[in-house]
């Protein structure tokens, strides 16, 4: 829902389950937003966290409107994190869930590394969960952070475009997510090579898993969490690819799963 604040244009969204205020200063900023977070919008809340989207100068272009986009998604990203920090597990991660069990897949890697890429070609037909941030409760429950997909442009490094998940044929859960398995992903096969899935062992796990999740050490006892959401969701798999289709047949299995 969009409203106002003074003179600053206002739109509320959720985002891992917390309502983010977006305030736009200016108006040609506005659109925009409201275009790209049409999956998270949601009504507004007081007292909730506040993203401010950056100024725009007088001459700005449409690339300078794509970094303020892809800024303002950095915000509310650090906002909902910072907010459930120490109440959830948060891995940075692309997630897809079934849309009538809610099985989810997490498919954890660093940044800049095919996470969108997967969700992107796997996504239709499936529930977008998100591609940056899956929030995990202790009981395998996950808030959805239905964000705009960040693309990276045709031989360029930036701007990135934040495009909503409706332009790209994706859908929010319809729903409530749980996870049902976790993969980490790595794209660094030649192409031509057959996809490799290896079964990796707690403790390798835990070490694998630890540097891409955000605010870890807030929850209490939370290598013991990590451990029983590894355990309870089948243990991790490397997932090693080149192409994002290699990966259908690992998204298939773990979303066929029953809880």
């Amino acid at each position: 829902m969009t409203s106002a604040r003074g003179t600053e244009t206002v739109v509320h969204v959720v985002a891992l389950g917390v309502t983010v205020a977006l305030e736009l200063a200016d108006d040609r900023m506005t659109s925009a937003v409201e275009r790209a977070w049409a999956a998270c919008r949601t009504a507004p809340e007081d007292g909730c966290p506040v993203a401010t989207a950056p100024q725009l100068g007088a001459d700005a272009d449409d690339d300078d409107v794509a970094r303020a986009l892809q800024a303002l998604t950095q915000a509310v990203t650090r906002e909902a994190i910072t907010a459930r920090a120490g109440t959830m597990a948060m891995f940075h991660a692309s997630a897809l869930c079934d849309q009538q069990s809610g099985a989810t897949i997490a498919m954890v890697a660093p940044g800049g590394t095919g996470k969108t890429t997967v969700v992107r070609a796997l996504g239709p037909g499936r529930g977008y969960v998100t591609d940056e941030t899956v929030a995990v409760a202790p009981d395998r429950s996950i808030a959805p952070y239905c964000k705009p997909l960040s693309l990276r442009r045709d031989g360029t490094r930036q701007p990135k475009d934040e495009v909503s998940p409706q332009a790209l044929g994706l859908s929010p859960p319809e729903v409530p997510p749980w996870l049902a398995g976790i993969v980490l992903l790595r794209r660094d096969l030649a192409e031509g090579h057959p996809i490799e899935v290896e079964d990796v062992d707690l403790l390798d796990a835990l070490v694998l898993l630890a540097p891409e999740t955000s605010s870890l050490a807030a929850l209490d006892r939370p290598l013991h969490l990590l451990a029983d959401l590894v355990r309870s969701s089948g243990g991790l798999r490397r997932v090693r690819y080149h192409d994002a289709a290699d990966v259908e047949p690992v998204v298939r299995e773990v979303l066929g799963r029953s809880r």
